[in-house]
């Protein structure tokens, strides 16, 4: 299916749901661009032709933001910019591939986080649309077992290897998965084999660059218990090794279930991109997974870490874009000053 297509039915069925709403809820159930601009009018006092009803729900309703040379409406409640009825397809989508296909409470979460005007139903109507989601349903059984306690990042930091030799791609034969339980934030890495220095040498980098965990868990794998991971003890003389029995859902419940994920997800990836190359997948995967919103904490593993969201305000990069005069690579002084104000988050003083 292609993406017109798509879309033409995404409407189709999206309108289908509006007609069955009350006659009073479906004008504003999405703003549409005739009356989008009608709001825009009213923010910048150039409509003079609405009722004063009109304007008194606009004015209590949206803000006028300027970014550069363009102006945005933006709701009030949650201060996020509307979207318009004709671009709802476009940002459903875009939010879908961002948390790796991973369903319909991760894309809602995300569109929330970012965009106002946006209906749940939208999402539910694409989510069922998906070509690449349908085809890779998948409904895993629960582990339950003992639950495991953390008390912060990196107080325990779990391991463990998915096979992936009889998908091997260019030498490479197994991905390594490390999560950290309080978090749940993910480490994918491809190795060409289980020989334990592969192992090693990418806990090693990621030590250097996070810290070491209090605990690292694994399986009773030969990988893990090598003289070479015995020996990061000598660098990191705390770190605490355990060893859980393999596959035993008491002790490594949170990864096993997580590798199913990484799976689930490389394998949409895959087939929405029409690549066998999983290893260069991996990263896509990894920052999908650390942006997807945890039902729990009402946060992405991203924001538990660095205690901020990802760098992805879409406004400011579009707006760069567009002064850009569509080059990949910008100048800062290039920049319009009143852009870098705007989304100066922390009150910053503009470098130059």
């Amino acid at each position: 299916m292609n993406d017109n297509s798509e879309m033409d039915i995404f409407y189709s069925k999206f309108q289908t749901y509006i007609d069955t709403l009350d006659i009073k809820k479906r004008n504003k159930y999405t703003i549409k661009s005739d009356m989008y601009l009608d709001i825009l009018n009213v923010l910048k006092e150039n409509n003079k032709n609405t009722s004063a009803k009109f304007k008194f729900w606009v004015r209590q309703t949206f803000r006028l933001v300027q970014i550069g040379s363009t102006d945005l409406v933006y709701v009030i409640k949650n201060d996020l910019p509307l979207v318009t009825h004709e671009q709802i397809y476009y940002r459903v989508v875009d939010s879908h591939v961002a948390v790796g296909h991973s369903g319909r409470d991760k894309t809602w979460a995300e569109i929330k986080r970012f965009y106002a005007g946006i209906p749940q139903q939208a999402v539910s109507i694409y989510i069922n649309m998906c070509d690449t989601c349908q085809i890779r349903r998948s409904f895993p059984t629960p582990i339950s077992g003992k639950p495991i306690v953390s008390i912060g990042f990196l107080t325990r930091l779990q391991v463990d290897l998915i096979d992936m030799r009889s998908v091997s791609y260019d030498g490479f034969n197994f991905i390594m998965h490390a999560k950290d339980h309080f978090t749940k934030f993910t480490w994918l890495y491809a190795l060409p084999s289980k020989e334990a220095i592969h192992v090693a040498n990418n806990l090693r980098n990621m030590f250097y660059t996070f810290g070491p965990p209090k605990i690292l868990q694994s399986d009773n794998g030969k990988e893990f218990v090598a003289k070479i991971i015995l020996d990061l003890k000598i660098n990191w003389p705390d770190l605490i090794i355990i060893n859980g029995r393999p596959r035993h859902p008491q002790s490594q419940g949170l990864v096993e279930r997580s590798n199913a994920v990484v799976q689930q997800m490389l394998g949409k990836y895959l087939e929405k991109n029409k690549t066998l190359n999983w290893p260069d997948a991996l990263g896509s995967v990894m920052l999908a997974m650390n942006n997807s919103m945890s039902q729990a904490t009402k946060k992405t593993a991203y924001e538990m870490v660095f205690g901020q969201a990802l760098r992805i305000d879409h406004d400011f990069w579009q707006e760069i874009y567009k002064q850009s005069k569509n080059c990949s690579v910008i100048n800062e002084e290039e920049i319009d000053e009143s852009i870098l104000i705007d989304f100066n988050l922390f009150n910053e003083p503009v470098c130059r």
